[in-house]
């Protein structure tokens, strides 16, 4: 076998052996590894190996290498919850990441979308244009986005979907949505929907990516002077 490999491989258990060990209550944050060498000596591999599996500690964030310290465990930081991601992300974060990742699910349902999801597509869009109230067209506006992430049939795109409708309906957007979006506005947002299913029926993924930026640039020009 190729001794990298097998250097890999034996890294590889270093890492598992010392996260178990730095998982125990008194190896916490502060604690402090013993030098290269008598790890080795003690896992009863080569230094090499000990530097290799040190190095994806410290890329993980579990463990820093200060000079004049030695090797410290570092206080590992918890995710933030899904809730109190959206509850502090601005309504110019919250676009940015829209323009970014819609295009996208955008494009991945014009290239896998079922037949039953596009009829869906365009039960949702007509709901839309036949909304009498801003909550009606609300709420065929959240469908007709939750069936275009569904259409997607990946569910990392549908999880990032259901982040950002969460996000909207936590944060300032929601309520100057609810200011600005008349009757008017709502006709185009939802002829702009319908070319985005056109274009998703049609499987031209590129347009659908393209038909979403920009009706995405037309709420950024709508929403965000009001923000």
């Amino acid at each position: 076998m190729n001794p990298a490999v097998m250097s890999s491989r034996r890294a590889d258990l270093v890492v598992e052996f010392l996260k178990q060990k730095l998982a125990m209550p008194e190896h916490g944050p502060g604690y402090k590894l013993m030098p290269e060498r008598q790890l080795a000596v003690q896992l009863k591999v080569s230094r090499r190996v000990v530097r290799e599996a040190l190095e994806q500690l410290e890329r993980e964030g579990i463990i820093e290498r200060v000079p004049g310290r030695g090797t410290v465990v570092v206080e590992q930081r918890k995710p933030l919850a899904i809730d109190e991601v959206c509850q502090h992300i601005s309504p110019a974060a919250l676009l940015t990441a829209r323009l970014t990742l819609e295009p996208a699910i955008a494009e991945a349902a014009a290239l896998h979308a079922t037949s039953h999801q596009l009829q869906q597509l365009q039960l949702f869009c007509e709901q839309g244009e036949a909304a009498r109230s801003f909550v009606e067209w609300e709420e065929s506006n959240q469908a007709f986005h939750a069936c275009l992430a569904e259409a997607t049939h990946n569910s990392l795109l549908q999880h990032f979907a259901q982040i950002l409708n969460k996000t909207r309906r936590h944060t300032q957007w929601g309520a100057v949505r609810k200011a600005v979006l008349d009757a008017d506005t709502r006709r185009i947002y939802s002829q702009q929907h319908a070319q985005i299913v056109t274009a998703v029926r049609n499987r031209d993924a590129q347009n659908a990516a393209t038909t979403m930026r920009e009706h995405l640039r037309m709420v950024e020009q709508l929403l965000l002077p009001r923000l």
